[in-house]
């Protein structure tokens, strides 16, 4: 048996209060690229396309900044700690995309976090600024690393670089400082700085495809326009929005360009004319519709919001809005065709899965004030209704996208669970038993802390004693009472940290806080403790339909498939996501061939899905 991947749900891009985020774009392969936590994305462009996703997991430290090389074969990318890796970023078919890409070459070019990047049209050399110690800007060759310039003339963290698509080579920076500062080159060596224009940061600054212009936008609501070659100031539009501008983009004919600002809308501008159309993601935009990110593609114009949105317009008019999750995602839950995720920042999404992969579609599940305000803790599908538990201490009914019934928790939950006609909540050293309208049945506290319940019939349910590393059993009398029993279990080495019962409810594994899972019996007994692949603490594990395979994931970031008739062997496939393994679910499983598909989410923010193989 084998696992092969097929598709990756990638995660939305990541985005800072009051900063921008720039997005990349390839215009020879129509692909964005983008940072999220440790991770660089990339993905097509077109929202239809069909085109695999590329993940870039090397990253030691928080990923800031990423850009295309003009060939569209390679990429810059650049973290928090001021670290510059170029990695291969050519287009590759089938499992090559989850291979990890190659790098060519790293560099530490700062002592702090990389803002922005600029190739220039030789695919040769870069420029990397940002919030640096010694200096705010480096520029060098990305092959050797040699220095081919010096960047200077900034008082503080540079926000933006681009360098001029043709010969000869020039270069502009923009920065907290509230300049604009142009060099010559190659070697770039500062030219002129020009103050006084904008009067707050400035956030962007893009050159003309024909290198006629530059145009740099700030916090300060304006625009200014530059001459390209020389750097020579031409003119300011004060108060071109209603709120800060976070990003600009030139359109390929060089005749117009595009801002973006955080009063939510996108405007398109020309040199000569001024404004030409203004297009608002909302009547109302929310904080979180703030626009942060720009991209002016072959079709589209996205827009980039704070809360992770892209939002395509085409000929003015909104036509898709690409939603999907920004943080770890914490939990999956599967009911046929629908995958729901819930992730740390507290949303909930809900996607449609095929054969092929997930559906491009996601979408987000309740509107503001519905979703969780904290980490989604886990996920329920009982009777074709989704129920949510999080660290706002509430537990949530879900009907077509939106809450239905919510009860507030007396403190921090760990787990729920479907037993019978009713649902489970596991606290720190408390159970509560909801019905199905969360009205609350009964409630049994212990003297004990426990991490995770399972059920083993309609009227039994196993708890976790992490204070004497042993399973305790649980009763339901009369469909309503908790009670404690008295069966007693083997101890275990360590604490144990999950239960999962087999579906036909003659087995059950309990994985310890080492990854160790130990096999029993419904009566108890051990079966085996060979189960003993994982090399840290186990998140999630889901058995086959037919209760001959268990398959785990966890902090290890591997995935294992243990065998109950064959408990020595294992199938694994190592680093299946970077950071952790944290939820499974099986979408399709032949229990005659014994091969399927499944889903895993993980710290990465990536959803991924896989086929199990004979």
């Amino acid at each position: 048996m084998s696992i092969k991947p097929i598709a990756i749900a990638p995660p939305q891009p990541s985005t800072q209060r009051g900063q921008g985020a720039h997005i990349s774009y390839d215009a020879v392969n129509d692909r964005l690229a983008y940072v999220n936590g440790k991770s660089v994305i990339i993905r097509p462009a077109d929202f239809n396309s069909a085109s695999p996703v590329v993940v870039f997991t090397k990253h030691i430290h928080p990923t800031t900044a990423v850009k295309f090389s003009p060939s569209g074969f390679y990429i810059a990318s650049g973290d928090e700690s001021g670290q510059i890796k170029i990695w291969d970023a050519s287009p590759k078919k089938g499992e090559d995309v989850f291979e990890p890409p190659i790098i060519k070459s790293e560099f530490q070019v700062m002592s702090g976090p990389i803002r922005s990047i600029a190739w220039d049209a030789d695919n040769a050399r870069i420029i990397a600024v940002g919030q640096g110690k010694e200096k705010f800007g480096h520029a060098f060759s990305w092959d050797s690393g040699n220095s081919i310039g010096d960047i200077q003339g900034h008082s503080a963290t540079i926000n933006a670089v681009d360098i001029k698509p043709q010969r000869p080579y020039r270069a502009a920076t923009v920065g907290d400082d509230f300049a604009m500062v142009f060099f010559q080159g190659p070697p770039f060596k500062f030219d002129k700085s020009l103050r006084g224009n904008h009067t707050n940061s400035v956030r962007d600054v893009k050159f003309s495809p024909d290198g006629e212009f530059i145009a740099s936008v700030g916090s300060d609501r304006a625009i200014c326009i530059y001459q390209g070659k020389t750097g020579e100031f031409i003119k300011k539009i004060e108060n071109a929005h209603d709120g800060g501008i976070f990003a600009v983009a030139w359109t390929p004919d060089s005749k117009k360009f595009v801002t973006a600002s955080a009063d939510g809308s996108v405007k398109t501008w020309s040199v000569d004319e001024g404004l030409l159309s203004t297009h608002k993601v909302a009547d109302k935009p929310t904080v979180l519709q703030q626009l942060v990110g720009l991209a002016v593609t072959k079709e589209y114009v996205i827009a980039l919001s704070y809360g992770g949105d892209l939002t395509y317009f085409k000929d003015g008019e909104v036509v898709k809005v690409v939603e999907g999750h920004q943080a770890p995602i914490t939990k999956l839950a599967f009911t046929r065709p629908f995958l729901y995720s819930g992730s740390s920042d507290g949303k909930l999404v809900k996607s449609e899965i095929e054969p092929t992969g997930l559906k491009p579609n996601p979408t987000k599940q309740g509107v503001k004030g519905d979703e969780h305000s904290n980490y989604v803790v886990d996920l329920l599908m009982a009777d074709g209704e989704l129920y949510s538990i999080g660290w706002d201490d509430k537990i949530k009914r879900w009907k077509d996208g939106n809450v239905a019934a919510s009860a507030k928790l007396p403190s921090q939950p760990k787990q729920l669970s479907n037993v019978g006609a009713n649902i489970v909540v596991l606290l720190e050293s408390e159970l509560q038993l909801y019905n199905k309208e969360l009205e609350l049945v009964s409630t049994l506290k212990f003297d004990f802390s426990s991490t995770n319940v399972a059920p083993l019939s309609n009227s039994r349910l196993l708890v976790t004693n992490g204070s004497k590393n042993t399973l305790v059993g649980i009763e339901i009398d009369n469909g309503s009472k908790l009670s404690q029993t008295s069966q007693q279990f083997p101890t275990l080495r360590t604490p144990p940290t999950l239960i999962k019962v087999s579906p036909n409810g003659e087995l059950f594994a309990v994985a310890d806080s080492s990854g160790k899972y130990t096999l029993f019996k419904e009566d108890g007994s051990v079966v085996s403790t060979r189960w003993a692949f994982h090399t840290s603490k186990a998140y999630d594990a889901q058995w086959t339909p037919d209760s001959k395979f268990l398959l785990s994931g966890g902090l290890d970031c591997g995935l294992m498939l243990y065998s109950v008739d064959k408990p020595s062997k294992v199938v694994k496939f190592p680093l299946a996501h970077a950071s952790g393994v944290t939820s499974l679910a099986w979408v399709d499983y032949n229990s005659d061939k014994q091969t399927g598909q499944f889903v895993s989410s993980g710290l990465d923010g990536t959803i991924r899905q896989w086929e199990l193989l004979r």
